[in-house]
């Protein structure tokens, strides 16, 4: 009699547990995405600035922009899926920081170096010296 409310215990205690140890556990794997984005933006890229004026000429991404908004075209690298995105670039000589949107496609830049819009450069440096010494991450 004993062995067969043990047994009934046993199989009891399996019943209730049972919906607990075969509930999902999280997968590493559901979140890369995630995981990546913020990688990306923990990362601080080091190249160069130039400047381009917008000409009325919609971007690569497809949007009209003035001058003087605040926006940057990427380097080929690096440019996939960034139209819309926000980066904060500064100008590692004087520490001027400006936040750009990714507007544009910039083939002639190299990887890690960004062309930005008037207004943008302007923000943390002179036309007059043409090029610039930056650093960028991803907002």
């Amino acid at each position: 009699m004993s062995f067969s409310k043990t047994l009934i215990a046993a199989v009891a205690a399996f019943l209730v547990a049972s919906p607990v140890l075969s509930s999902p556990v999280p997968s590493s794997e559901t979140n890369v995405s995630e995981a990546n984005e913020l990688d990306r933006r923990a990362t601080v890229y080091s190249g160069k600035a130039t400047y381009y004026y917008q000409y009325g000429v919609a971007g690569a991404c497809g949007q009209y922009n003035a001058d003087s908004a605040l926006i940057a075209a990427m380097n080929s690298a690096q440019y996939p899926g960034t139209c819309g995105k926000n980066i904060v670039v500064t100008n590692t000589q004087n520490g001027k920081s400006v936040t750009a949107r990714v507007e544009d496609l910039c083939p002639g830049c190299a990887a890690n170096s960004v062309d930005l819009s008037v207004g943008a450069f302007d923000a943390i440096g002179d036309e007059a010296t043409g090029v610039l010494p930056i650093t960028w991450y991803w907002q």
